[in-house]
């Protein structure tokens, strides 16, 4: 029975372009896209230019490729964390919302670079690059409304702008992510509690009688103390 093996070359390719993907995370998140420059990648990867022109066609490919490979496990995390066991189920889907909240800690917290990255990395330099960015925050806030959407149809809500709650969710978590990363002046269990208790606040707003049964008397979930993950001090 013969065995499929990968060749050397194709290994070593891999392995270059996996080096100029970390290089290059490293240098947008810290200079912006406008201000970073390939020969700066280049030094940060130590490559040679022709290297990063072997596996991409300019700077903005290489950037957007990046904000891909960051944004679609996550998205496909937090996307397999609102799947209820019954269809439309608003009790179940709001007490995922924790779990949620700390699968993007996660994130944030192993990949600083990359959120960094996204939250100030690309917008303001033209509208092309702008449009790579946006499809991020666009693709998770889209996410987030269908859950709007879907509750408004079964009655448990009522007057709410899907879309724009799909964008304070998602603008709100970042906002707090990037804080949380910058400044360090609340704990990881602190961001996640409060976003828990803004987002539940927000959604009640707009509960019916139907969903005020359907959720009854529920008290939002909190993360305790002895869940909490303790994150390293930021360098400076």
């Amino acid at each position: 029975m013969s065995t499929v093996t990968s060749h050397p070359s194709e290994e070593r390719k891999a392995e270059t372009r996996e080096m100029i993907f970390q290089a290059a995370r490293k240098v947008f998140s810290e200079k912006g896209y406008h201000k970073a420059q390939i020969a700066d990648i280049v030094k940060a990867a130590g490559i040679s230019t022709g290297s990063i022109y072997a596996h991409f066609k300019d700077k903005r490919d290489l950037f957007e490729q990046i904000i891909r490979q960051t944004t679609d496990g996550l998205r496909a995390r937090l996307k397999e964390l609102s799947e209820t066991r019954s269809p439309g189920d608003v009790r179940e889907r709001v007490q995922q919302w924790m779990p949620a909240y700390v699968a993007f800690f996660d994130y944030v917290e192993a990949n600083p670079e990359q959120i960094l990255l996204i939250i100030r990395g690309g917008f303001g330099v033209d509208e092309e690059n702008d449009t790579i960015t946006w499809e991020f925050f666009h693709a998770f806030a889209s996410d987030i409304a269908e859950d709007f959407r879907k509750w408004e149809e079964l009655g448990f809500i009522r007057g709410v702008n899907a879309t724009l709650m799909g964008h304070i969710i998602i603008g709100m978590g970042l906002h707090v992510a990037l804080s949380y990363l910058m400044d360090r002046q609340f704990t990881r269990e602190e961001a996640i509690n409060n976003l828990m208790a803004i987002t539940y606040a927000m959604v009640s707003m707009y509960l019916t009688d139907k969903g005020r049964t359907e959720l009854g008397d529920m008290n939002v979930p909190r993360l305790q103390e002895h869940t909490m993950k303790e994150a390293p001090a930021r360098e400076p």
